[in-house]
């Protein structure tokens, strides 16, 4: 514990060519090697050049390596040796980590270290600053660094600040570099090197992650573990309190916050209250942060840094995204999914209580609630009642010009 509370008294490590300094020495070599260091390692079969021997390893044998490496026991297929193993241990392994406090179970090891942690840890880490309390040693050098570190990283360019270098980094990189990353097989071009890589993945990357149990098909390793836990994974989180049940364990964490939970979270500047953290946030930008976006090109200003990429993309953008299926065009790639969804999906959802049949989920949890819910949201200075809570919110906005969260 002690350890967390000096956290302040750490030795500095200033960077010699720079005014870079570093609470740890490995960070400062770390700074060193790819702000002033020469590039090191050069790919013999492409331009690809990265300072880390070990990025190169894994560029060489993910793109232009031939060996694979074969799941005995299925159809998986893979040229990294560590997925291999995973998936040999996550699909075909017989051991298993019991919790020795409750029922659950894992293939995982780092899986039961983490439920251990955050659901029978008794090590906690307490801010000595504030009354922030976390049982993850990492949340708190976050939030020491974010809301407490007196380094910061400013912009010469514009008047952005922050505590954290690779936010700057990326910062001017997008707003004012010159810098883009093109595709070689189609016209995409980003200003984020990390953008690209996602591109390149979805649209043109040779690798498939195949469900095991139907013809769910992914070019995206992430896809697969959530299609995987939300259609066939037998884990499920319930709630002590009440009937809720849900297949990810931050669904089950926020609702027993939301539901169930005593803690607050206030604004310091007006009366808002709220027991979701993200709504505080989305609170103090809307109302109080003059943090604004604007566009370039026009007289457009935002809040939302979604909204203004948003923005950009469909006004000013060239880019298009185009339905394989059908002459479909668009400039929005939500706009896409949701076409894709509604036109050519062939997975449906259908009510137990009617006959009613969609391809989108959503809508179909909308017609449960309208249909055949019980849950009402009642206004606590009138008799006005429905089953939508953003009706509910809109309605304490307009008639009692309240803006407290509804329950």
């Amino acid at each position: 514990m002690q350890a967390i509370e000096n956290v302040q008294s750490f030795k500095e490590f200033p960077c010699s060519q720079c005014d870079y300094i570093a609470r740890r020495k490995h960070n400062l070599k770390y700074h060193v090697k790819i702000h002033h260091g020469p590039f090191d390692f050069k790919c013999t079969h492409c331009d690809y050049i990265t300072k880390w021997k070990k990025s190169l390893k894994k560029h060489v044998n993910s793109r232009h390596g031939s060996a694979q490496f074969k799941c005995t026991d299925c159809d998986y297929v893979t040229t990294w040796e560590p997925y291999l193993k995973e998936h040999v241990n996550v699909r075909h392994g017989s051991t298993q980590f019991n919790c020795k406090q409750c029922d659950y179970v894992t293939t995982g090891k780092c899986n039961l270290k983490r439920h251990m942690n955050v659901r029978h840890g008794l090590t906690r880490f307490k801010c000595t600053r504030c009354d922030y309390v976390t049982k993850d040693k990492r949340c708190l050098k976050t939030h020491m660094n974010s809301r407490h570190g007196s380094t910061q990283f400013k912009c010469t360019d514009c008047d952005f600040v922050t505590t954290w270098e690779p936010s700057l980094k990326r910062h001017m990189n997008i707003r004012h570099g010159s810098t883009q990353f093109k595709c070689k097989q189609c016209d995409y071009v980003t200003k984020d090197k990390c953008n690209l890589k996602r591109h390149m993945d979805l649209h043109h990357g040779s690798t498939q992650f195949k469900c095991t149990d139907c013809d769910y098909v992914t070019t995206w390793k992430p896809f697969l573990k959530r299609h995987m836990n939300v259609r066939h994974g037998s884990t499920q989180f319930k709630c002590a309190h009440c009937d809720f049940v849900t297949t990810w364990e931050r669904s089950l964490k926020r609702h027993m916050n939301v539901r169930h939970g005593s803690t607050q979270f206030k604004c310091k500047q007006c009366d808002y209250v709220t027991k979701d953290k993200c709504n505080l946030k989305r609170h103090m930008n809307v109302r109080h942060g003059s943090t604004q976006f604007k566009c370039t090109d026009c007289d457009y200003v935002t809040k939302w840094k979604r909204s203004f990429k948003r923005h950009i993309n469909v006004r000013h953008g060239s880019t298009q995204f185009k339905c394989e299926q059908c002459d479909y065009v668009t400039k929005d790639k939500d706009n896409l999914k949701s076409h894709m969804n509604a036109r050519h999906c062939s997975t449906q959802f259908q009510c137990e209580q009617c006959d009613y049949v969609t391809t989108n989920k959503l809508n179909l949890k909308s017609h449960m609630n309208v249909r055949h819910g019980s849950t009402q949201f009642k206004c606590t200075n009138c008799d006005f009642v429905t089953k939508w809570k953003s009706s509910l919110k809109k309605h304490m906005i307009i008639r009692h010009g309240s803006t407290q969260r509804c329950s």
